[in-house]
């Protein structure tokens, strides 16, 4: 039998993504317990059985719709490569927090994933340590397959993804300044832990901004306290 035309494959595929979608922006307002395959084949604007031509039943579905979501925001939030490090670093936060308002469908979905569903849950995890990958790729040396720079990297994550949320509820402060303590935070902190495992490399010019004044009082308060370390590391 021939192989479908690249045609027919290209037709099919995006018909797939027309349903996902869908049921992207269905599940960003209902848990997908609660909604009936009939209702999802309605939503999508298709038959029971086209919808089962797509996939299995509901819970595949819902999966699908999981990794639809994820996939779009990291089409938002991918950074420019042929930035600097540092710039590389904000246009990423940057586009992160402006999917928020433009996929606010597809961070409801991520958001709300059912912690209990390892399938999902792995969907997600998998996206996170891919973005702390691309974190340290974006700061040259930086990881240099340090087990301290990838942990540095997904608490910042974690950080992020709050931040997001608290952002989204409240919109208190200007998303470009939050950006902006985000981006600091991840430089600052990624020094912190060069400085515990020689083999992080932060690059030159992120320690001269933070390699100073701010972390000696650091360093002096954590000497001050009881127990306080007699000989802290030395500056970098």
């Amino acid at each position: 039998m021939a192989s479908p035309s690249p045609r027919t494959r290209m037709t099919i595929d995006v018909r797939r993504d027309q349903l996902l979608d869908a049921g992207v922006e269905l599940f960003a307002r209902r848990r997908w317990e609660e909604v009936s395959i009939d209702e999802i084949a309605t939503a999508c604007g298709v038959s029971r059985g086209l919808l089962y031509h797509y996939f299995k039943g509901k819970r595949e579905f819902y999966v699908a719709s999981v990794e639809r979501a994820v996939a779009r925001l990291r089409e938002e939030a991918d950074p420019e490569p042929t930035l600097p490090p540092t710039e590389q670093l904000r246009t990423g936060l940057e586009r992160f927090f402006a999917s928020i308002d433009e996929q606010a469908d597809a961070h409801a979905v991520v958001r709300g994933a059912a912690a209990a569903d390892e399938d999902v849950m792995a969907i997600v995890e998998r996206d996170r340590e891919a973005f702390a990958e691309r974190v340290l790729a974006g700061m040259p040396g930086a990881g240099g397959g340090s087990p301290l720079a990838l942990a540095t990297a997904r608490a910042w994550i974690g950080a992020v993804e709050t931040a997001a949320l608290d952002w989204l509820r409240r919109r208190e402060v200007p998303r470009e300044q939050l950006v902006a303590v985000l981006a600091d935070a991840l430089l600052a902190a990624m020094l912190a832990a060069a400085r515990l495992d020689p083999s992080i490399d932060v690059p030159e010019a992120v320690t001269a901004v933070f390699d100073g004044p701010l972390f000696d009082a650091v360093r002096a308060a954590g000497e001050a306290e009881p127990g306080g370390s007699a000989s802290p590391p030395p500056r970098r």
